[in-house]
């Protein structure tokens, strides 16, 4: 599973090379998060985990006063480097310690929040950080099963790499599905001070692509082998099963393609709660 020190290493990395995919399958879930904060104008908003800064480019479109902040020094370098305008304060730290002058009125998080080592000092910190009354939202993962963009690979590669290197994800710990049970994240924000703590499901159909090949099958199997739970688990592959995975893959997509790209059901937890 990712943790911090994936983040602020190989898989940062991996996501500032392929930023152009992040938005695609994130964005579509996440847009309830932002929905769910309302009316931002002339409010001042931290975006956890903000990446390579598509959220934080969206809350500033909306009026906010929007400060960035990311554990990956490679996916902030993308941000900063598409805020030609410099409107958005980026800071690279771990959330779990920075401190930041004046307190938020809001925080939001895509897929960001499920991460921390140490999740209940993470958000007590992280309360400590708002104005009384502020607004969270927080969109995650639920649980894997529901989400194509892990079970299509996954299933599809299965004939290949047998049942154990293509189990599903665990759904404990730091990582991607650390939030898919509301038994879990629910207390874990109450005890660490926030209140009026509510969900709701999300589900919305995703695009998986990255590069600029013309085929939209071909982008989607580029996608999953250097991104995600099926990624992870190739990395000792020899060139010749890498080869019969991608061949598995195009006959798994290729009956997915809407648009011009390969779609994917994904689903979601949209958290809002008052600090």
């Amino acid at each position: 599973m990712s943790g911090l020190e994936d983040w602020t290493g190989r898989v940062g990395r991996e996501w500032a090379d392929k930023a152009d995919a992040m938005d695609g399958l994130l964005g579509p879930v996440g847009a309830a998060g932002i929905d769910a904060l309302g009316d931002v104008r002339g409010q001042r908003v931290l975006d956890l985990g903000c990446g390579a800064g598509d959220t934080a480019f969206a809350l500033t479109v909306a009026g906010a006063q929007v400060t960035g902040l990311d554990v990956s020094g490679d996916l902030l370098a993308v941000a900063r480097g598409q805020d030609t305008a410099q409107r958005i304060e980026w800071v690279h730290d771990d959330a779990a310690r920075h401190e930041f002058d004046v307190p938020f009125d809001a925080l939001h998080s895509r897929c960001g929040a499920m991460f921390f080592d140490a999740p209940e000092q993470a958000w007590g910190h992280l309360h400590a950080q708002m104005k009384p009354g502020g607004k969270l939202s927080v969109t995650c993962w639920r649980e894997a099963a529901l989400n194509g963009w892990v079970t299509v690979p996954l299933v599809a590669a299965r004939p290949v790499l047998g049942k154990d290197v293509t189990r599903p994800p665990s759904l404990s710990g730091p990582g991607p599905f650390g939030w898919a049970d509301p038994d879990y994240f629910a207390p874990l924000l109450r005890d660490a001070g926030w209140q009026d703590v509510e969900w709701q499901a999300v589900d919305r159909p995703a695009r998986i692509a990255t590069g600029n090949d013309p085929d939209p099958v071909v982008r989607a199997v580029a996608f999953v082998m250097r991104i995600g739970t099926l990624a992870s688990r190739l990395r000792q592959v020899d060139p010749d099963t890498r080869a019969r995975v991608a061949a598995a893959l195009t006959d798994a997509f290729s009956p997915l393609v809407r648009d011009g790209y390969v779609e994917v059901p994904t689903a979601g937890w949209c958290i809002t709660a008052k600090a």
